[in-house]
């Protein structure tokens, strides 16, 4: 009789256990609808279009929903719902994205610039800068030095962008370095082998130093070469330098910086007008329909009247600092080129109110025309759950004056081409064109110097009838929007 009970149970178990799993399938399929679980692009894609749809300065022109493929991968998703007036909006995955904004990447350390030196079409490197303790700068690459091929193979303007998948691989390569001799001829020098490293911290700052002239002028010098808010204290010091040599003038160097932090791009500004005050307009926001529009003072910019009480502390420190630290210049000069972008042309644009249009003075070439501000916008929940991040222009951007209108570029005051001078000089040097121009200018006892470095220096570029290449971008000098970061109020 047990045995028939149990057998009896189980007989009854089994067909229980089988109505439960119909039920529960008809259960799921009634939950889903009959519909297939979202694919990772999709969600990805969902997320994207939420933000975008908030925030994004061009929003009213994103496609509806039904006009667009989900299935997308991100990238070109992203690329399918961008205005056509956006040069500068991007994707990206999160960790490479808010990585990217400090300053740190995976590199062999060279700024590099493309020079076709023939009609045959044939391309060479020529190396702006070598970041310190980078690969490169360990194995002595130096400005002005020539890269002509990358895994021994050759460029060309038809091939340079696919040997360049390389350089800006993860795996290690080789370059063949060049010089071109006094006959203007390329001549090769050693291989090398590059490993790039994965989270390089670039340094913001260059150089700095303090140049006396002939006449007993002491004038400061700073290559910066991106606004990091990372490292304020660099720029801080670097100021300290200047403010004990009690310097008269000041040269800025931003002649590959193609942009990134407001915050910072707004200490240098104080740091370097005349009767600085904190509570003064420096800049003005406009953005989409969905915000208010709004004129930020420095002190706002800095986190001042914030309700957390460490942030507006520290906004005074940043202030006290600025005061003890600041120049008061009536005057400034800017190396600024078609590599210089976003925060660099803010820092010319906005400091022309305080100083006046002919007190900023520009020398070099027309810059980027990059008049607008982004934040990173990344998945804040945890964990993460979509991978991607994006990086919207949200505002376009004006100084205290309402000048913002500037697509196509600074233009200088004092026109000078650096392509036209290789190989370049050291950067600091009065071999170079640039810095040379900006030192006859604020010492004329200079100028035979100037000319000299500017007129006998041989123009290798002209000799080889060589042009520089229209339309390549460096990823380590790449133009960036102004991270305006949370210091964009985003008022409704």
């Amino acid at each position: 009789m047990h045995i028939m009970f149990l057998n009896r149970w189980h007989r009854g178990t089994v067909a229980l256990m089988l109505v439960l799993v119909f039920f529960l399938a008809g259960a799921c399929k009634k939950e889903n609808r009959g519909e297939p679980q979202p694919s990772e692009n999709e969600k990805t894609n969902k997320w994207v279009i939420e933000n975008m749809r908030d925030v994004y300065y061009w929003n009213t022109s994103i496609p509806e929903d039904r006009n667009l493929n989900f299935d997308l991968g991100p990238e070109d998703f992203f690329d399918k719902i961008l205005h056509r007036d956006d040069r500068f909006s991007w994707i990206e995955l999160a960790d490479d994205l808010l990585a990217g904004n400090t300053g740190v990447s995976r590199t062999v350390g060279l700024g590099i610039g493309l020079l076709q030196i023939n009609q045959a079409g044939d391309v060479i490197i020529s190396v702006q800068y070598a970041l310190a303790g980078s690969p490169a700068d360990e194995a002595g690459i130096e400005r002005g030095d020539i890269i002509t091929e990358i895994n021994g193979q050759a460029m060309t303007i038809s091939n340079y962008r696919s040997v360049l998948d390389t350089y800006y691989g993860a795996s290690p390569f080789t370059v063949q370095l060049a010089h071109i001799n006094e006959n203007n001829q390329i001549v090769h020098d050693q291989e090398i082998e590059l490993t790039p490293i994965q989270g390089f911290q670039e340094q913001a700052i260059h150089l700095d130093s303090v140049i006396t002239t002939p006449t007993g002028k002491k004038v400061g010098y700073l290559f910066y070469n991106r606004f990091l808010n990372n490292q304020p204290d660099e720029l801080l010091s670097a100021f300290n330098k200047f403010k004990t040599a009690n310097i008269d003038d000041l040269v800025l160097d931003l002649r590959y910086n193609g942009g990134g932090g407001i915050w910072i791009a707004a200490i240098l500004s104080g740091l370097i007008q005349a009767n600085f005050k904190e509570n003064e307009p420096f800049i003005q926001y406009k953005y989409n329909s969905n915000y208010r529009d709004e004129t930020v003072t420095y002190y706002q910019l800095f986190g001042g009247n914030s309700d957390d009480p460490d942030e507006a502390s520290s906004a005074d420190q940043v202030v006290d600092a600025i005061k003890t630290l600041n120049l008061n210049l009536s005057k400034v000069y800017v190396i600024a080129t078609g590599n210089s972008a976003s925060a660099s042309e803010l820092v010319i644009n906005n400091l022309r109110p305080f100083l006046s249009d002919a007190n900023v003075v520009h020398i070099g070439k027309t810059t980027v025309g990059k008049n607008e501000g982004a934040i990173p916008i990344v998945d804040k929940r945890d964990p993460r759950q979509i991978e991607w991040g994006i990086q919207p222009i949200i505002v376009k951007i004006a100084n205290k004056n309402g000048f913002g209108d500037y697509p196509e570029g600074l233009n200088p005051q004092y026109e000078i081409n650096e392509w036209d001078y290789l190989p370049w000089a050291p950067i600091g040097s009065l071999d170079d064109p640039l810095l040379a121009r900006a030192m006859s200018i604020i010492d004329p006892s200079l100028q035979p110097i100037a000319a000299k470095t500017m007129g006998t220096k041989a123009q290798t570029t002209r000799k080889l009838q060589a042009v520089k290449v229209e339309g390549f971008e460096d990823k380590l000098n790449k133009p960036i929007p102004v991270d305006i970061g949370n210091r964009g109020r985003l008022n409704r």
